[in-house]
């Protein structure tokens, strides 16, 4: 591609990014070397081939508990006891907050943010390994008679759920994968500080940490017949207790439903303004997250996005 066809294309999508929002250095923020930084620098040289890229209970007794589970029960308000759930080195003990009215324009992508492809994201190779045993359709498979408790517990959830509605889906295999798995962090499981498991390695060793609950719910409920391309996995800064986080999103009907081992309760994400993205993967694409919102919490922007570590706790 001549040069002056490459600055014609740059030019276009520069006025297209202030458009939409994207001129303020705090917002609209994508990745240079994997470093966040505000997504208009990309249209300058020499990223010009990457900006043309971007654009073109317990364990014991999980299983006896998924039985009980009560679907229509579910689809309320879940009162979550502090303590009583798996959690990313804090419990989340504290109310829910609801989104603050903001006049601000946002984006259509999950937490009102915008996103960004970018194949080159670090990331796709920790997930790489996950996401072709869930294609697979094997990842939750275990010989009868010898499956583990956390095992048991999807294989009654899914047979439960056999015919129900996606939104009795979704409640239940957030529920039963948050009860059937107890939180470690990847230090404690595997001896290294990040390591995204597929979902047979987390039924294996019964526990995980918070990417590793995301993908262990996306593989149950894509064998419960969701499209891969309607869950999205975030990993996220959470602004009210500083520390990065993965969570699940499962779009239904231009909703998006956010399953997270922090609370048993299926929230909107509109209904979590606390959670800032950074990047996120659907079945295998890579995207970076910025928000259009001048207001917006200015976070880990100079931090690599290869460093950052979901469960690892504050930014200091």
């Amino acid at each position: 591609m001549e040069r002056k066809n490459r600055k014609a294309i740059l030019s276009a999508l520069a006025a297209a990014s202030f458009a939409f929002g994207l001129s303020s250095p705090t917002v609209g923020m994508a990745a240079a070397g994997d470093t966040i930084r505000p997504v208009v620098t990309l249209f300058e040289d020499p990223l010009v081939d990457t900006a043309i890229d971007l654009f073109a209970p317990t364990i014991g007794n999980a299983a006896r508990a998924i039985g009980g589970i009560d679907l229509a029960a579910l689809n309320h308000s879940l009162a979550v006891a502090p303590g009583g759930l798996p959690h990313d080195n804090l419990v989340a003990s504290e109310p829910v907050r609801a989104a603050k009215p903001n006049n601000a324009p946002l984006g259509d992508s999950v937490f009102g943010t915008v996103a960004i492809p970018f194949k080159h994201l670090a990331a796709l190779n920790n997930f790489a390994g996950p996401l072709a045993e869930i294609r697979s359709g094997k990842s939750l498979d275990c010989t009868a008679g010898a499956c583990n408790a956390a095992e048991s517990a999807l294989a009654t959830a899914e047979a439960k759920i056999a015919g129900a509605s996606m939104r009795d889906k979704i409640n239940t295999i957030n529920y039963t994968v948050n009860h059937a798995v107890r939180y470690a962090s990847d230090m404690d499981t595997y001896h290294m500080t990040d390591h995204w498991a597929k979902p047979s390695e987390a039924l294996l060793h019964e526990q995980g940490d918070c990417e590793d609950y995301a993908i262990l719910k996306m593989a149950a409920l894509y064998k419960a017949g969701v499209d891969l391309d309607h869950m999205t996995l975030v990993v996220l800064f959470d602004q009210q207790r500083h520390f990065y986080h993965a969570i699940l999103s499962v779009s239904v009907n231009g909703n998006n439903l956010i399953l997270d081992n922090m609370r048993d309760e299926v929230l909107s994400d509109k209904r979590l303004a606390e959670y800032l993205p950074l990047y996120s993967i659907v079945a295998g694409r890579g995207y970076l997250h910025g928000s259009r919102d001048p207001h917006a919490q200015a976070v880990a922007t100079a931090v690599p996005l290869a460093k950052v570590v979901p469960g690892e706790g504050e930014i200091h």
